[in-house]
C-alpha cells in the first residue's frame, strides 16, 4: 500500500521520504529533464489561431493562488514551474464552446522515459467519483434505484450495520453521491499488489489486508457534508450487484462507451499493454515513483479510473450538454441538472451536488473535482461550455494543477478561479520564535527572517506570509493561521482555516 487519500485536497497525509536524501542525484535527474522538456501531441481544433495564442497565453501565466499587493506579479512559464515543483509529467485538455480547443502532453512518463503523449494514461484519483455518480443515476433514470430508499434495499452481500445514528434516518442513495451519509471519512488507500489487495467486502469491514476502519455511519445521515470514499465504495458494491457485471465492465457500458471513453478503465489492476502507456507516479520529490504495475485501489468507483486528458474532457463535454439539453447518451437534461445541483457542504461557498463540487454564481456555475493520490489532478467545467482537464504524475502537481486552472481561467475570461490578492505587512522576525513548534499535523519552524510551515507535518515546509503579528497565509493554497496567544503572551494554539474546514489546534508541550 502506498498512501490514504487525504480529506482536505492538497494536504497529503502521507509519509514522506527525507526531502534531501539524494540531492545530487535529483538535480542531476531534473537538469536532464529540463534540457529534453518537449510539448508533445499538439491538437489544436481552431484553423484562425486562436486557440494557439490562448494555449500559450495558458502555457506562460501561471500564477500563485495569492497576489501579494505591491509586489510585481509577472506569471510563471508552465516548464519551469514542472521544474521547481518536481512534476515530470503533465497532460491537459482545456474546453471552450463545448469542444475540445486545445490538448497536449507536457515532459515524461518517467523519469528518463518517452515523453508524455495524447495517449499517456494517468490515473484520475479521486476524479473518478463523478463518472461513478453518473453511473448511478444513470441506473436511477432506468428505474432501477430509487435515491431516497434506504440503500441496504438494494444490497444483497453486504448491508450497511444498523446504529444509533440510523435508528430513524437509514442512509439514501442520495446522501451517499453527495456525501452526506453521515459514513465516515475513511477508506483510500493505494495497494500494491505485490503485497496483497483486499476484497470490496475486506475493505466494507475493515479485516486484513485492508489497512482502513470498517466502512461505518458515524453521524447521522442527511444532517451535514463529510467527504467519505468509503460511501462510494458501497455505490460500487450496488452497481456491482444491480448490473451483475464487474465493476469495470458495468462502468464501460454505463458510461465509457457511450461517451467514447475508449482508453480509459476502471480495472483495479492495470493490463500490462495498458500499463506500458500509464504514468508513472511520484511522490513530492520527485524521484521516489511507483510504477502503474504497482499501483491498485480495489475502491475504484472512489479512485481507480485511468484516464487520459483527452477522453476525461469528454465526459466534461458529455456534461456539459446533457446540462443544456444537447445531448442524452448517459443522462437525460432532468437527472443531469439533479446531478449539478448545490447541496450541502463544508461552508457556503463549497458545496455539493452528486459526484461533483458545485460553485459559481448563476447562471455561470461550474461543476469541479480534484483528484490526490500521488497522481494530482484537477477538473473544472461550465455547463456555458468551458472547461479544463489537468493530470499530473506527482511531484507537487496538486500545486501545478491549480496553478494552470487558474492559467486557464485567466486565458478564457472565466469568472472564477482567479488569484486573490492580499496585503503582507511588516513583522519583526524576532517574534516569530514564539510560534515555533508543533500543532498537531502542523510544524512551525523559523527559517532565518521567514516564518514557515509544513502542512502536514513532514511535507516541504512553506513560507508563511503575515496579514497581522498574529493573522498568516500560504501562498498557493486557501490557507490561512491564526495564532492563539493569551494575556501572558504564550502561544497556546493555533486556528487553521481553508475552504473546508476551520479547525483549532492546540500547541503541543
Amino acid at each position: 500500500m502506498l498512501l490514504m487519500m487525504g480529506l482536505v485536497r492538497r494536504c497529503h497525509h502521507r509519509k514522506l521520504h527525507d526531502w534531501r536524501r539524494g540531492e545530487a542525484m535529483r538535480r542531476r535527474l531534473w537538469l536532464s529533464l529540463i534540457a529534453s522538456l518537449i510539448v508533445q501531441g499538439a491538437m489544436s481544433q481552431a484553423a484562425d489561431g486562436s486557440a494557439a495564442l490562448r494555449e500559450k497565453a495558458v502555457e506562460e501565466n501561471l500564477h500563485y493562488l495569492a497576489v501579494i499587493k505591491g509586489r510585481p506579479d509577472p506569471g510563471m512559464s508552465l516548464p519551469d514551474q514542472m521544474s521547481r515543483l518536481h512534476v515530470p509529467g503533465v497532460s491537459i485538455a482545456v474546453i471552450h464552446d463545448k469542444r475540445i480547443d486545445w490538448s497536449k502532453g507536457y515532459g515524461m512518463t518517467r523519469l528518463g522515459g518517452p515523453a508524455v503523449s495524447a495517449s499517456t494514461l494517468f490515473s484520475a484519483a479521486s476524479m473518478s467519483k463523478p463518472v461513478t455518480a453518473m453511473a448511478v443515476l444513470r441506473l436511477v433514470q432506468e428505474g432501477k434505484i430509487d435515491l431516497d430508499v434506504d440503500v441496504n434495499t438494494y444490497l444483497k452481500s453486504w448491508k450497511i450495520p444498523a446504529n444509533e445514528y440510523t435508528k430513524n434516518h437509514p442512509v439514501t442513495v442520495r446522501e451517499l453521491l453527495s456525501h452526506t451519509s453521515g459514513i465516515g471519512t475513511h477508506n483510500g488507500m493505494i495497494y500494491d499488489p505485490g503485497k496483497g489487495v483486499p476484497s470490496m467486502l475486506e475493505i466494507l469491514d475493515g479485516r486484513p489486508p485492508a489497512a482502513t476502519p470498517p466502512v461505518r455511519v458515524e453521524s447521522e445521515p442527511g444532517t451535514k457534508y463529510a467527504y467519505a470514499n468509503g460511501g462510494y465504495l458501497i455505490l460500487e458494491l450496488l452497481i456491482t450487484e444491480l448490473t451483475g457485471k464487474p465493476f469495470a465492465e458495468a462502468m464501460k457500458e454505463l458510461v465509457l462507451a457511450p461517451i467514447g471513453m475508449n482508453q480509459s478503465t476502471f480495472e483495479a489492476q492495470l493490463s500490462p499493454a495498458k500499463a506500458k502507456t500509464a504514468a508513472t507516479a511520484y511522490e513530492e520529490n520527485g524521484t521516489t515513483g511507483y510504477t502503474p504495475a504497482h499501483i491498485v485501489e480495489p475502491n475504484a468507483a472512489a479512485g481507480g479510473l485511468w484516464t487520459t486528458a483527452t477522453d476525461y474532457a469528454k465526459f466534461v463535454i458529455e456534461l456539459q450538454k446533457e446540462y443544456t439539453g444537447e445531448s442524452h447518451r448517459v443522462l437525460n437534461q432532468k437527472i443531469a441538472r439533479m446531478m449539478v445541483k448545490a447541496g450541502m457542504g463544508p461552508s457556503e461557498s463549497i458545496r455539493w451536488g452528486m459526484g461533483v463540487r458545485v460553485g459559481g454564481t448563476p447562471p455561470q456555475i461550474y461543476f469541479e473535482h480534484g483528484g490526490s493520490a500521488v497522481y494530482q489532478c484537477d477538473m473544472v467545467g461550465y455547463p456555458s461550455g468551458d472547461g479544463v482537464v489537468v493530470l499530473t504524475n506527482g511531484g507537487g502537481g496538486g500545486q501545478l494543477s491549480d496553478q494552470l486552472v487558474r492559467s486557464v481561467a485567466q486565458a478564457y475570461g472565466w469568472p472564477d478561479f482567479q488569484p486573490v490578492e492580499h496585503t503582507v505587512v511588516p513583522v519583526d522576525p524576532s517574534k516569530f520564535g514564539r510560534y515555533v513548534g508543533t500543532y498537531d499535523f502542523i510544524k512551525v519552524t523559523q527559517d532565518g527572517n521567514h516564518l514557515m510551515a509544513e502542512i502536514p507535518l513532514g511535507s516541504k515546509a512553506q513560507e508563511l506570509f503575515p496579514e497581522s503579528d498574529t493573522q498568516y497565509f500560504l501562498r498557493d493554497a486557501p490557507t490561512r493561521v491564526i495564532f492563539d496567544v493569551n494575556s501572558a503572551g504564550r502561544v497556546t494554539g493555533l486556528v487553521f482555516i481553508t475552504t473546508y474546514v476551520h479547525w483549532y489546534r492546540e500547541k503541543n508541550p
